[in-house]
Order: structure tokens, then C-alpha cells, then sequence
């Protein structure tokens, strides 16, 4: 049986958790692809609507399809986040995302959120100490009748 936590390591699990979501948005809205994909486990599985994502070689193809075509312009702000830590290495959790999102390059108009959606996930502490997202499920709650569906979703 693992050994209880303490307030303090909950805590600091806590924010390592809210930073994580954290680094995802920002670096989802700054196409850094590198960096988003160091916050996954190699075998992370990821869902959106209909488009289901296996590892990061499949997650990496996700995010690099989001500015194929042209320059994208999006805004994820994340918010709620309720975490239930099952243990040291151990972690799920739950929070509210709303995105804005357009084609072409700022200033774009109107500012219109395209998408509220529920990120439901598990999370994993590595040998390395770092926290990463082992699976993300997002589901889609609002939808702004523009959008379509997942972006890199082949239909």
C-alpha cells in the first residue's frame, strides 16, 4: 500500500498539474509542436469527436496538420481544473476549455468562441520527475456551427 501524502505534496502536484494544462495551451496557441508533445507519455492516447489519436508519432501528425494549409490563430483558455491524485505518479482530471480560433494571422475577427469542450484526463509522473498527460479526451460541449469538426480530422 503506498504510503499517505502529505498536504504539501499534494499541493505541489497540484501545481505541477495546473502548469502542465498550462504549457498546453500556450504552447498549442504558439505551434510549437516540440514542446507540446514533451508534455505526453510516448504511448499518450488522445481523442477529439471522432478523431482518435495512438502515441506521439500520431499526436505530432495531429498538431503539425493544424497549420498545414495556412497560418491558424488560436486562443485555448482552460479553466476549473479538478484533480483527483490516485497517488505519487498518479493523476486525473478534469477541466473546461474554450477556444477561439480562426485561419490567417492576427487581428482576426469576430471573436467568437468556436469551441467549449471538457478535457478529461490522466496524467502520469515520469522516472524523470516531470508530469505528463497519458490520455486526453476532449468532448465537445458548445460548438460554433462554423466548426466542423477536430481540426486534422480526415472525414
Amino acid at each position: 500500500m503506498a504510503a499517505a501524502m502529505t498536504e504539501l505534496e499534494r499541493l505541489a502536484i497540484r501545481v505541477a498539474l495546473e502548469d502542465l494544462n498550462t504549457a498546453f495551451c500556450y504552447h498549442l496557441d504558439h505551434d510549437e509542436v516540440e514542446p507540446l508533445l514533451e508534455l505526453f507519455t510516448d504511448d499518450v492516447f488522445y481523442t477529439h469527436g471522432p478523431r482518435r489519436s495512438n502515441g506521439k508519432a500520431e499526436l505530432e501528425q495531429v498538431f503539425r496538420s493544424r497549420t498545414a494549409a495556412s497560418p491558424r490563430t488560436a486562443r485555448h483558455l482552460y479553466s476549473g481544473l479538478k484533480v483527483e491524485i490516485e497517488s505519487a505518479t498518479h493523476a486525473r482530471g478534469t477541466c473546461v476549455c474554450m477556444t477561439f480560433a480562426q485561419n490567417g494571422v492576427p487581428p482576426l475577427a469576430p471573436a467568437i468562441p468556436t469551441l467549449v469542450a471538457d478535457f478529461v484526463d490522466v496524467y502520469e509522473r515520469g522516472a524523470d520527475g516531470k508530469w505528463r498527460i497519458r490520455e486526453r479526451h476532449i468532448h465537445r460541449i458548445f460548438v460554433d456551427p462554423a466548426n466542423t469538426g477536430p481540426v486534422g480530422h480526415k472525414k
